[in-house]
This record gives structure tokens, C-alpha cells and sequence, in this order.
């Protein structure tokens, strides 16, 4: 995978959708800093690439869905308010992870 092309490409959009058939390619090209199982939407991730941070989950319509971060401190900001999310799911809030904006 061209991860520099990738990341010149999300660079210009909030979120970045890949199809799931590429998440091999995306995660053997990146170092995983973080990887926790949602048990409701697959795994959500922090990759780091160079002096970038990618955060990567598995949407309900089995999209990849990538965000891109000049820190990990963003990154982790938005996996812990997803991983809130998904715990208050499992008690049956109704609520939803948004995941394109």
C-alpha cells in the first residue's frame, strides 16, 4: 500500500472509507499503538505511519473507515469517546457511533 499517497488523500476529508478487503495491506504497512476488540463492531485501532496517527474502525455497513491525526492524544480522544459509546450500547442506550464526521 502507498501509505504516503493514503495520507496525502486524507489529508482533505474528515473521514477516509476503504473497502475491507485492503485492511491487511492498510495494517501491515503501519505500526498498531492500539487495538481494542468492540465485540459489536470489530476492532477499533490507532496506527501510527511516520509522524501520523490513523485511527480505524469497521462501520455497521462494513466499511473501513479511517480518520487521520497529527497526534495520538486526538486519536485517542476519539477511540475512548467511540469506546464509551459502544459500552453504553452494550447496556442498551440506543445510541449509535457516528462514524462519519
Amino acid at each position: 500500500m502507498d501509505m504516503d499517497k493514503l495520507v496525502t488523500e486524507m489529508k482533505d476529508r474528515l473521514t477516509y472509507l476503504m473497502s475491507p478487503s485492503e485492511l491487511d495491506d492498510l495494517l501491515n504497512s503501519c505500526e498498531i499503538v492500539f487495538e481494542r476488540d468492540t465485540l459489536i463492531s470489530g476492532f477499533i485501532r490507532i496506527l501510527k505511519y511516520k509522524d501520523h496517527f490513523i485511527t480505524q474502525e469497521t462501520t455497521d455497513k462494513n466499511e473501513i473507515v479511517l480518520r487521520l491525526y497529527d497526534s495520538r492524544e486526538k486519536a485517542d480522544a476519539l477511540v475512548m469517546d467511540h469506546l464509551d459509546t459502544y459500552d453504553q450500547m452494550w447496556d442498551g442506550c440506543g445510541c449509535k457511533v457516528d462514524y462519519y464526521s
